[in-house]
């Protein structure tokens, strides 16, 4: 009798640590699954990059979140319109670029500050809310009929152009 239930156990034990039945893999599902995620993948693209400060900047399409290291929360996030008029790249950090005659929305918090890498440094100031250091002349501000003519997403509340040095709001 012992012997049954030492038996009745282990086979209670073993099906018990076996997989559901929707769970099984089969050919069709494995296909079925990374087809999906591949359409998943070439569709909303995100890209996750970490600065030396410990912010994570995420890319989605033509949307980049940042999410600071240390946030005292507000609870204000700005979208930023970022077009790059130059003939360059402009960097952000690691492989994200500003493409030349292309742009990014930034989600930026109220706390954020967004260092390119060709000088020009957005942030919240407490004061003035956005503010921009450009010491080359390199940003100038959009609005009006120019909000048109860059495709300025309606939901953008701020919006700027990055132009070759000089050539800037001054």
């Amino acid at each position: 009798m012992t012997k049954y239930i030492k038996l009745f156990i282990l086979l209670l034990t073993l099906t018990a640590c076996g997989q559901k039945e929707t769970e099984k893999k089969t050919p069709e599902n494995v296909n079925e699954k990374s087809a999906k995620s591949e359409q998943k993948s070439d569709s909303e693209k995100v890209e996750k990059w970490t600065d030396s400060n410990g912010n994570v900047f995420i890319e989605k399409g033509n949307e980049i979140s940042i999410i600071p290291a240390k946030y005292n929360k507000t609870g204000k996030t700005n979208k930023v319109f970022i077009y790059n008029e130059t003939s360059d790249g402009i960097g952000i950090i690691g492989n994200l670029k500003i493409k030349p005659n292309g742009f990014k929305v930034f989600n930026l918090k109220d706390t954020d500050t967004l260092k390119l890498e060709n000088g020009v440094k957005f942030m919240f100031g407490e004061t003035y809310g956005l503010e921009v250091e450009d010491k080359k002349s390199q940003v100038s501000g959009l609005g009006g009929k120019y909000l048109d003519i860059y495709k300025v997403p309606d939901d953008a509340e701020w919006a700027f152009v990055i132009v070759p040095i000089g050539n800037g709001d001054k």
